[in-house]
């Protein structure tokens, strides 16, 4: 008897490998950053559309319900920045100023207008699916995502100018919910999903002047979608 239960539960377990594409536009902050000890602080909106590639490991740990791990490439971009100008002069601020040094001895207070992070990312989650018909399953799931910096890199005003650094940051995070479907193949499945993000906190950069300690905090205020293709083993 122990024999065969212990053969059954084997034969239910599924464990599967998975490829990830994903991406998302977000908001990603809305907060005050002073550059260089200013008399006057910087209120800064910061969107951008960024992407990434996991490699996932998912195992059932009941009949509807799978424990996943991944790993991968994320590229946390900001493509459009917002704020006011100081002292109240009209107008739509949409550069930040960056600390570079032009090794060429160009004596200006150069600005970046566009630049992203390249992350190592690091997810676990949990998921649950409901079959609906035949080969097809609604999936939910909740997921913690860890972002470890390797590299950044800057747009130089809007020209074709970049200046790239390997700045060290700590850990950071963000929550998902994913909602989407399950449709199985005979050898594979694809995994389509709406990605929406619950929350994010990111950290300060040094070449805004930003102690690398301070948290960039939001809640919601993004969108994204991913796709996942996965073989059972």
């Amino acid at each position: 008897m122990t024999l065969t239960i212990c053969s059954s539960s084997f034969g239910q377990a599924k464990t599967s490998i998975e490829v990830s594409l994903l991406g998302r536009y977000d908001q990603h902050a809305d907060y005050v950053s002073n550059f260089a000890g200013r008399v006057y602080n910087d209120t800064n909106r910061l969107y951008g559309f960024s992407y990434g590639i996991n490699g996932i490991v998912r195992k059932n740990i009941s009949k509807s319900n799978f424990l996943y791990f991944g790993i991968g490439y994320y590229q946390l971009r900001i493509d459009k920045i917002r704020g006011p100008i100081p002292f109240n002069i009209p107008g739509t601020r949409t550069g930040r100023n960056i600390n570079y040094i032009d090794p060429e001895g160009t004596d200006l207070l150069y600005s970046t207008s566009q630049y992203h992070y390249n992350d190592i990312a690091f997810t676990l989650g949990l998921d649950k699916e409901l079959k609906l018909k035949n080969d097809f399953k609604f999936d939910i799931a909740a997921e913690v995502i860890g972002y470890k910096t390797f590299s950044q890199k800057y747009r130089l005003f809007n020209g074709s100018k970049f200046y790239t650094t390997h700045n060290n940051k700590p850990l950071e995070f963000g929550i998902n919910i994913n909602a989407g479907i399950v449709k199985e193949y005979r050898s594979f499945y694809l995994r389509p999903s709406v990605i929406i993000p619950i929350y994010q906190d990111l950290k300060g950069d040094k070449v805004f002047y930003e102690d690398p300690k301070m948290n960039i905090s939001k809640w919601f205020n993004g969108f994204g979608l991913s796709l996942k293709i996965g073989k059972y083993i």
